[in-house]
């Protein structure tokens, strides 16, 4: 019998040789010291999303971002004049916080002396003002945080020097930018905080190795065959910091019979009119492959939008510490046009929370073997290229190698 050829089995090595194929150091993932060395040289120098648009639709509406990674606490705000700004959460008084949570204001009026902001930021009133010594209110507006949408999606960054959001995104926005995000409304949210580092956690969603054993009794049918056991993804794509990578289906697929009377009524969570590839919904399976489930799009560092024909879901990986991280997931689906698609959609929410459920029990146990110091290194297959790549990124920006 003939041995498959190298490239067969190993297609990203040719594509990325520059990842190497070596294994990975264990310590930036453990390392305190390393974790300090990410926050001054990524978290603080990239662009980072924080939500959509639709999160404050209304002029006046608010959401408040505590984000522990930048030691900072961020006020996105819809002006009267309908644009969406970010402010430092701090009153140019005393530093006070100014406001917690979400909803919908006029402005903010800080609780510990009264200094008071419009939603553009504004300062608009000083209580006993004129004991102050030469207070000018044009200069005491709060501190804004460069703040840029694309696609509906809103990010930030404390780094004045960034370059314009649609240049960090390069390729990466290109891809994924005519997606019909803005048609579709969240249908779940999910938060945890784990007791993992940031990128052990990002490993665990950005492969479909794992598919066949931690799903192996719900969603592994749905993506392995007999003559691709282990669901090998149909193509990758790195963009710069950015990759992407599409998960294949299996043409095969024999759903339960819930699942089938799900999708008798909506396209849900795996089965959908673009498996076949006959319609490809604008900014998913760029490579055509004709079997086809959905994208893993990682926004480095920490965002992910995940696309497939009737749905997309975002996860943040947050980093509290070395061996912390605060996730969010949010669903989103078209809006349900009658009874049916209702409980079509609700199948599909409730049963990819249960998927996500399997992902996170295996996060703190690896981030508990690895932190033990049994082992040094991680050994990593060609299918597990994304995880390579973001090792490999990581340690070139906190080393100073990274040129873009």
């Amino acid at each position: 019998m003939n041995k498959p050829d190298f490239d067969t089995l190993h297609p990203y090595v040719r594509q990325y040789s520059d990842l190497g194929t070596g294994p990975v150091p264990v310590m930036p993932v453990v390392s305190p010291e390393y974790f300090e060395r990410e926050r001054e040289t990524i978290f603080k120098k990239m662009w980072l999303n924080l939500g959509r648009v639709e999160d404050i639709p209304n002029p006046g509406d608010y959401v408040v971002r505590d984000i522990a990674i930048l030691k900072a606490s961020i006020i996105l705000v819809r002006g009267d004049d309908d644009q969406v700004r970010a402010f430092h959460n701090v009153c140019r008084h005393r530093g006070n916080q100014l406001v917690q949570g979400s909803g919908n204001a006029k402005g903010f009026s800080c609780g510990f002396h009264g200094w008071t902001y419009d939603t553009q930021g504004q300062c608009v009133f000083v209580p006993d003002e004129e004991v102050f010594f030469n207070l000018d209110r044009s200069q005491t507006g709060l501190s804004p945080v460069r703040c840029e949408t694309f696609a509906g999606f809103v990010f930030v960054t404390v780094n004045p020097s960034a370059v314009p959001l649609v240049e960090y995104l390069g390729g990466f926005g290109q891809q994924i930018g005519d997606f019909p995000f803005q048609t579709m409304q969240r249908m779940h949210t999910l938060k945890a905080d784990v007791n993992c580092n940031w990128k052990v956690f990002i490993d665990a969603f950005q492969e479909s190795y794992h598919g066949r054993f931690v799903h192996r009794l719900t969603a592994a049918a749905a993506g392995c065959v007999d003559d691709d056991p282990y669901a090998h993804l149909t193509s990758v794509r790195l963009y710069g910091p950015h990759r992407s990578a599409s998960v294949p289906f299996n043409p095969e697929y024999q759903p339960t019979p819930a699942e089938a009377l799900s999708f008798k009524y909506a396209q849900s969570l795996w089965l959908h009119e673009g498996n076949a590839g006959a319609q490809r919904v604008p900014g998913t399976n760029p490579a055509g492959h004709p079997n086809w489930l959905f994208d893993i799009n990682v926004c480095f560092p920490n965002f992910f939008v995940d696309v497939s024909s009737s749905w997309f879901f975002t996860y943040h990986f947050w980093p509290v510490a070395v061996d912390r991280t605060h996730w969010e997931y949010n669903f989103y689906m078209l809006p349900p046009q009658n009874a049916g698609e209702r409980i079509s959609r609700e199948y599909s929410k409730l049963y990819l929370r249960d998927l996500l459920r399997e992902d996170l029990s295996t996060v703190e146990t690896t981030q508990a073997g690895l932190s033990s110091g049994a082992i040094e290194h991680m050994i990593l297959s060609d299918q597990e290229v994304a995880v390579r790549h973001q090792y490999k990124v990581v340690d070139d920006m906190v080393n100073g190698r990274w040129v873009g």
